[in-house]
Parts: structure tokens; C-alpha cells; sequence
């Protein structure tokens, strides 16, 4: 492990594992925060305790499919060379993405979480899918920024799907901007929708199918 003038720690694989290990020896979350690393990819199924890796710079991408989080993600103020795939996941708390900026295209396909999802002040490029997910708390996306991506020969518009989604909270899209479209068929929305000065590229956020017990604030 060493330390860069700007403080953050440049940690390996091998430095990677050995703080998971030890995190379980103490009973306690993950800390790979204030860190640089390569990439995360598959370093178990299972998290106990959480992970924490707020003010991380991540050059590659982060890959924790089907990983089950016995506690809170923490990625808030995270900075994400690539992709964020968090697919098929459980996560026994909140997930936190605040002021994070996500190079590549996050996807949260079939994702379980027991928490919140706090992404205000996101910044991603390609796209944000939110499809399939259970969440049991909020999806707070105020101020968030999805812009599309341009990868050699393909193109990715900035969009954000959240089709078939079941939020048992409230979901904030106040002030957000997406460049591409805003895709909320059939979502269910225990609380409110908060759409106060969201923007899609492509014009009217159609809301028709939404089943919303809460209020529509507009």
C-alpha cells in the first residue's frame, strides 16, 4: 500500500483482500474509502458488515453482481473511470451514490435493497437502470445528471429506465436531468413522485402507467 500526496491510499488486490479480512475478524464494514484502486471485480458474494468507499477514485469499473450486502454501500463522492454493476444484488441498507461520478453506464437490474437509494448530485454517462429493482425506501435522484456517452463506434443516450420498478418510498427526481428519455412504465411508488424541474431529452415524462399511492408533485 502506499500514500499519494493527495492522501488517498493506492491499494492492490492483495491490500484489497486483506481488509476484507480482517473487517470480518473485527466485525465491522469494509473500508476501502479515501483509496485508489484498479477496479473491483468479484472480490466475494458476500459483504458482511457493508462496504465503504466514499472518496475512492475506481480507474477501471466496479463489478458486484449478484453480491449480497449484509449493510450499507457507501459510494458517496466516488469518482468511476468505468461502469457501476450492481445486477441481481441484495443490500440489507441504504445505497449511497451522493455527488459520485460514474464514467460509464450504471446498472442496478434486479437489484433488492432494503434501504435507499441516495443519488443526488450524481453525475453518470450512458445510462442509469433502475429496472426490475425492489427498493424499500427512497430513490432520491435530485439534481442528478445522466448524459450520454460516446464508446469509439457506439453511443449510448442518457437514459434512465425504471420499468416494472417497486419503490415503497418516494422517488425524487426533482431537478434532474437526463439527455436521453425517462422510462417509467408500470413503476410502483409507495409515496410521492417528486418531478419539480426534471428535464428529459426527450421532452414530456409520461407517468400514465405509474401506480403511485402518494402525490404527484409537479
Amino acid at each position: 500500500m502506499n500514500i499519494q500526496n493527495n492522501k488517498k491510499r493506492i491499494l492492490g488486490q492483495m491490500d484489497i483482500i486483506s481488509e476484507i479480512k480482517l473487517a470480518e475478524r473485527e466485525n465491522r464494514s469494509i473500508d476501502l474509502s479515501n483509496s485508489i484502486m484498479s477496479d473491483i471485480s468479484a472480490i466475494t458474494d458476500r459483504i458482511k458488515g457493508g462496504l465503504n468507499l466514499e472518496n475512492s477514485e475506481i480507474k477501471g469499473s466496479i463489478f458486484l453482481g449478484e453480491t449480497l450486502v449484509l449493510g450499507e454501500l457507501n459510494l458517496g463522492n466516488v469518482v468511476i473511470e468505468g461502469s457501476l454493476y450492481l445486477g441481481n444484488s441484495e443490500i440489507d441498507d441504504d445505497l449511497i451514490l451522493e455527488n459520485a461520478t460514474i464514467k460509464g453506464a450504471i446498472n442496478l437490474v434486479g437489484a433488492k435493497i432494503r434501504g435507499s437509494v441516495n443519488a443526488k448530485n450524481l453525475t453518470t454517462m450512458g445510462f442509469l437502470s433502475l429496472s426490475k429493482t425492489e427498493i424499500e425506501g427512497d430513490v432520491i435522484l435530485e439534481n442528478a445528471d445522466i448524459k450520454s456517452a460516446q464508446y469509439e463506434d457506439l453511443s449510448v443516450r442518457g437514459d434512465l429506465f425504471l420499468g416494472t420498478a417497486i419503490i415503497t418510498g418516494s422517488l425524487n427526481l426533482g431537478k434532474m436531468t437526463s439527455e436521453g428519455t425517462i422510462d417509467m412504465e408500470d413503476v410502483g411508488i409507495g409515496g410521492n413522485l417528486v418531478l419539480t424541474g426534471a428535464k428529459s431529452g426527450k421532452g414530456d415524462i409520461d407517468t400514465t402507467t405509474i401506480k403511485l399511492e402518494g402525490k404527484k408533485i409537479v
